[in-house]
């Protein structure tokens, strides 16, 4: 799959002139969808769940970092489980931290994935997390994959819970849920599936091929639909066919226009590599071509004209 020079500039041009707006529109798009999408499925608190709060969020979205979405995001789902039970809100503001602290010490970047998985599993298409990290990331990605995918299963025991959690008199806690998401073999399904994705993109994206992206999206949906196939065939626990096939689908969508339009065009990036020889230690800083100005080139055309009167002039200095 390949783009022809002339598109890839016109993208890379259109991107750069408004990268600002683009990042800003981005992130109060992403803001938008996940406090709907948390309001939807676990809009416990009436004050939380208004479209007044959505919209405050959402405008907040535009002009913060996503560091700042993602927080927004943890705590803005913290407090709609805290309004369901306490306990279970307590659990997974621990959760929260704990994974923050276990990506964080692994130089992850994109701790947008704790909470963005959530919300990516809750219309079906959790796949597409680990299908982008793999192809924009690096291997310090896998804890939030890690993180972000245990969170996400245990917001979905929450929700399965929510029917008994809301009876009077039950003493079904946080803890419990916990318990119940460890013992279920559907969780170590759904986090093999999506760590060996994210592994299996990333390694094949990595190798020096024209065609290693397409490879890794293709190999990554198949071994994370082998996974997933396997856990609702043998031991009857999965998201169904249905909802297995529209994700699948969905990740190798995004992957391939990914590397159809975004191969090589990742310019907001600056690498920093270091390496060494018998005699000294080399320091390089890769600045990605989008951040270079180009050389204003003048072509000048010489005629014999031109070229007998530079002549006569050489002849009068001599």
């Amino acid at each position: 799959m390949k783009i022809d020079l002339a598109t890839r500039s016109q993208i890379n041009n259109f991107i750069s002139t408004h990268e600002n707006l683009f990042r800003r529109a981005a992130g109060g798009v992403w803001t938008f969808f996940g406090v709907f999408i948390i309001s939807r499925d676990f809009g416990f608190s009436t004050l939380l769940s208004s479209p007044v709060i959505t919209i405050i969020l959402t405008a907040a979205g535009v002009f913060v970092p996503f560091s700042g979405i993602a927080l927004m995001l943890v705590i803005y789902t913290v407090l709609q489980i805290l309004n369901l039970s306490q306990s279970v809100g307590v659990v997974l503001l621990l959760m929260y931290l704990f994974f923050y602290a276990f990506t964080y010490s692994y130089k992850a970047k994109n701790m947008n994935l704790l909470p963005g998985i959530t919300v990516l599993y809750r219309i079906s298409i959790p796949y597409c997390a680990p299908m982008v990290a793999g192809l924009f990331g690096d291997y310090h990605e896998v804890t939030s994959i890690i993180g972000g995918s245990a969170i996400a299963y245990y917001m979905k025991s929450v929700h399965d819970a929510v029917p008994t959690l809301s009876e009077s008199g039950n003493a079904t806690g946080g803890l419990d849920i916990l318990s119940s998401m460890i013992g279920n073999s559907g969780f170590y399904f759904f986090m093999a599936a999506m760590v060996i994705m994210f592994l299996m993109v990333t390694t094949i994206r990595n190798i020096r091929s024209p065609h290693s992206w397409i490879f890794a999206v293709i190999l990554g949906v198949l071994s994370e639909a082998l996974i997933m196939a396997g856990g609702e065939i043998f031991f009857g626990q999965g998201p169904g066919a249905a909802s297995l096939f529209f994700g699948n689908v969905v990740a190798a969508v995004v992957g391939f226009l990914s590397a159809a339009f975004l191969q090589n065009l990742d310019y907001t990036r600056v690498e920093r590599v270091q390496f060494e020889d018998d005699e000294y230690y080399y320091y390089v800083t890769a600045v990605p071509k989008i951040h270079i100005s180009k050389e204003d080139k003048e072509i000048k055309r010489i005629t014999p004209d031109m070229a007998d009167d530079k002549n006569d002039e050489k002849e009068v200095k001599a």
